[in-house]
């Protein structure tokens, strides 16, 4: 009861905004790293260029607020295998997006991904990973899932209709999101976790882009051996600066979203990110020229709709109070 009473007094409303901040940032950096990849770089080089720069970035904001010492000893004293690992679910969206927006734009790149994040959401709550008690798969709950499907459906008609990805390609593309999505969603639930267990969100940050940068280095490293990386040329123009926001985009990105988890829950997390993400994709396609199709409208109103069916039946239900008011 005190608990829950605590809970409810919480604000979350600058929870709520910055998960909305989390969409956007989310929305621009696949922007960012696939410009990156297109200018020359590639999609493996614009990933790894990507989690560098997050890590970097995360160091530097570790030395700002001089706790590195803290940093340090709670990371060897408490950080364990999974704190690191975390950080490989990542991965897979960073090159994705550096891959596939190119192709097929920033809105219905953000459909699939959101359409991946939606599904996982449910099925993590199913199982209590991420929220105080596990929240069974309700009829309503897998009517989002399969609402947010339909949504990624009419994404990819989008995406093979307005590119040269054609049919074959958009639908590969789009699961490619889809899966990437998913794995971000056990990223935002590992990292508010750790989060919670070391009481800092850059520590968690830190921990998970750590083990990010480690992997998606090997990544290049097997790449480079193998010859799949082609030739590499890094944009030198004053004008490119843009398309190395990717790192500090993913800084903001990680420990945000470590923050906001705690307080709004793994649902209200995904609704509020997908606000945001959604609206900063198709605004983004727009400036830049690139069209938003009806089909397209439609599959940003069915992930709204997925994840607000999601969302609302995990809002707990009125619990009167204690005789005499008190709490226990």
């Amino acid at each position: 009861m005190t608990t829950r009473r605590a809970a409810a007094r919480t604000p979350i409303a600058p929870a709520v905004l910055a998960a909305a901040m989390v969409g956007a940032l989310i929305a621009l950096q696949s922007m960012a790293n696939g410009d990156l990849a297109v200018a020359g770089t590639g999609a493996i080089i614009a990933g790894w260029v990507s989690y560098v720069g997050t890590l970097a970035t995360i160091l530097v904001v570790v030395v700002a607020r001089r706790r590195a010492s803290a940093t340090v000893r709670v990371l060897r004293e408490r950080a364990k295998p999974w704190w690191y690992a975390i950080g490989l679910c990542g991965i897979p969206i960073v090159l994705t997006s550096a891959y596939g927006v190119p192709i097929v734009g920033v809105a219905v790149a953000s459909v699939g991904s959101v359409a991946g994040q939606t599904v996982a959401g449910l099925l993590l709550d199913s199982r209590g990973i991420g929220v105080p008690e596990r929240l069974p798969l309700t009829g309503r709950r897998l009517a989002a899932a399969l609402t947010a499907i339909a949504g990624l459906a009419l994404a990819m008609v989008a995406g093979s209709g307005s590119t040269g990805a054609g049919a074959g390609g958009a639908v590969i593309i789009g699961v490619l999101f889809f899966v990437s999505g998913a794995l971000l969603a056990v990223q935002n639930a590992g990292n508010g976790a750790v989060a919670q267990q070391s009481g800092d969100p850059v520590i968690a940050g830190f921990a998970s882009a750590t083990g990010g940068t480690v992997v998606i280095t090997a990544i290049v490293a097997v790449a480079a051996a193998g010859g799949f990386l082609g030739p590499v040329s890094f944009p030198a123009a004053p004008a490119d600066w843009y398309r190395y926001l990717g790192g500090p985009l993913g800084a903001a990105i990680v420990i945000t979203a470590a923050w906001a988890v705690r307080r709004l829950g793994t649902f209200a997390l995904t609704l509020t990110v997908v606000g945001g993400q959604l609206l900063t994709a198709v605004v983004a396609d727009a400036v830049r020229g690139l069209g938003v199709g009806w089909t397209t409208v439609a599959s940003v109103v069915a992930i709204i709709a997925a994840t607000a069916l999601g969302v609302l039946p995990a809002r707990p239900a009125t619990v009167p109070d204690d005789a005499g008011g008190t709490s226990g």
